[in-house]
């Protein structure tokens, strides 16, 4: 035997465990890949003829849907690492008896360690993250929600408008004017007196929670709708005016200073679909603001041809 089929016969043993546990899984995953592409490029097509808009918090459900592949993935490979490690210890001393069983134990247990410790810090941290953009998506929904009598009072509201580089989570168009919201998701500290840790008080620069202040959501709230107006306004060939407002859904809000970002709990919304200042927008721009929202706020290629395969 040649000294290349010996190392080769070498490597095959080695790793001999890692390829019978590998070999039917990528096996699974390419027939499974098959079936997906049969399924979907077979001679169907979806009934619907009209663009699919964006729902409230699609962003954030996608990169939930990524998160829970990788979580998943992460488990797997806790679940298998110590009996793969295990598997090529044993394998290395049944095809190599010469070998020292006790170094082999030792370099064993401190690489099966160190892949255990790796996988689970990733785990632990794509846990934690899941629960912030789960936290948050459920705060779009609760907006999206409270916003809904501005439709009957024939207003418009689109989700998760995709900008430059960054996302509005809802842009309401109604008769008093165009309105840019940002949600806020935020917990509420646990106390008895839990009257006072629902308040939240904005003295037109910086909220004041109980416990801690902010600011940067004010700020981005600002900039998403100043975006917002130089886009439409060039869009549509009028002077738009972007109206940014802060919803934190859950807390009640005092303003006790002057701002031009409206920070509000989303339930009081009369503001949105009733003109404070007596100025309305006239059907027609509404109709071309409409239009350009729309634009912007449908659903990718790729997620209307996976609703058409289901």
């Amino acid at each position: 035997m040649s000294l290349t089929d010996g190392f080769t016969n070498g490597v095959i043993l080695a790793f001999k465990p890692l390829i019978f546990t590998l070999v039917p899984l990528l096996i699974t995953v390419g027939l499974i890949w098959m079936w997906k592409r049969w399924f979907v490029n077979r001679n169907r097509r979806s009934p619907l003829n009209f663009e699919l808009l964006r729902t409230p918090g699609y962003g954030l459900s996608k990169k939930l849907e990524d998160f829970n592949f990788d979580i998943i993935t992460n488990l797997m490979f806790i679940m298998f690492l110590p009996v793969l490690v295990y598997s090529l210890y044993l394998s290395q001393i049944i095809d190599k008896p010469s070998v020292s069983k006790d170094l082999l134990i030792w370099i064993y247990c401190i690489a099966g360690f160190i892949g255990y410790a790796y996988f689970l810090y990733k785990l632990i941290k794509l846990l934690i993250t899941r629960q912030k953009y789960r936290q948050a998506l459920d705060g779009e929904l609760a907006t999206a929600q409270c916003l809904e009598p501005v439709i009957a009072g024939g207003g418009r509201i689109f989700h998760d408008f995709q900008a430059d580089g960054f996302n509005i989570d809802h842009v309401v168009v109604s008769i008093a004017g165009v309105f840019a919201v940002e949600t806020k998701h935020r917990l509420k500290p646990t106390d008895v007196n839990a009257k006072e840790m629902a308040k939240v008080r904005f003295d037109g620069k910086v909220l004041n929670f109980p416990g801690w202040v902010e600011t940067l959501p004010v700020d981005q709230a600002r900039r998403q709708a100043v975006w917002l107006s130089k886009y439409l306004s060039k869009s549509t060939g009028e002077e738009i005016q972007v109206k940014p407002v802060l919803a934190l859904p859950g807390w009640y809000v005092t303003n006790t200073g002057r701002s031009d970002v409206i920070v509000v709990n989303p339930k009081m919304n009369t503001f949105m679909f009733k003109s404070q200042d007596g100025q309305t927008i006239a059907e027609d721009c509404k109709q071309r603001i409409c239009f350009q929202l729309e634009q912007r706020c449908q659903e990718p290629a790729e997620a209307k041809k996976l609703k058409q395969s289901n």
